[in-house]
């Protein structure tokens, strides 16, 4: 996650060295940067959680709305 937030800083013209945030800007970045985990872990757990909806009966394989948009 570190990686990401340097990346897209640097993206955006900020060099390590000279971040000038306020504290508000660096909770709000922080507050992001939490809430985007915790959608990473859902989805990861979500993926994890395999239930008889999601098996197809017929070829006994999985299909649910994350394997499916990865086929895409």
């Amino acid at each position: 996650m570190e990686l990401l937030v340097s990346r897209t800083l640097r993206k955006h013209g900020f060099k390590k060295e000279k971040v000038d945030l306020t504290e508000k800007e660096r909770n709000n970045l922080k507050e992001t940067v939490r809430y985007l985990q915790e959608q990473s872990l859902k989805i990861i757990n979500q993926e994890k959680n395999i239930t008889e909806h999601d098996v197809n009966p017929v070829t006994n394989s999985i299909h649910n709305k994350f394997t499916d948009s990865k086929n895409k």
